[in-house]
């Protein structure tokens, strides 16, 4: 699909972005600013999904296993694998140096927006038939995200 990392093509998608949101935010508000940019990351994740199921021939959970090296590429991700059958594919990502980036820049709500949040749209778009859970990131604050992802009927 990409030869980019991943974590690289954020990096330099926030180059622009960032001072974008920045500016929105001292001219509309951080309310407004952060919902112009979930729409924007929102449009994003379901062009990206759409993209994915395309260009990815796998099924259902598969699928989902052949995108983990496009996002951990770079050593971007420390994960820690906790389920892998035909029902269920489930790990925590215990490192991840998205949110290191954010934080470091002093903007990790930011890094949350445009990474963590296009996860959702992104799954709904690739597949109908694997559910996506996640209750906590590690860019919110959490020790670890807990992934799981579930073969629907």
């Amino acid at each position: 699909m990409q030869q980019l990392p991943y974590l690289e093509r954020v990096k330099i998608q926030s180059e622009i972005l960032l001072p974008l949101y920045k500016r929105l935010r001292e001219e509309l508000g951080n309310e407004r600013a952060a919902a112009l940019l979930r729409a924007a990351v929102k449009e994003y994740g379901t062009a990206l999904g759409a993209s994915v199921a395309q260009a990815v021939p796998a099924q259902g959970l598969d699928k989902v296993r052949a995108l983990m090296p496009m996002f951990s590429a770079g050593n971007a991700l420390d994960v820690e694998p906790l389920v892998d059958d035909a029902k269920e594919f489930s790990l925590n990502v215990r490192g991840c140096r998205y949110a290191d980036y954010f934080r470091a820049l002093g903007e990790p709500e930011f890094g949350a927006m445009i990474t963590c949040e296009v996860d959702p749209p992104m799954m709904e778009a690739m597949s109908t038939d694997v559910r996506m859970e996640r209750t906590q990131t590690i860019a919110g604050g959490a020790s670890h995200c807990d992934f799981r992802w579930k073969a629907t009927p």
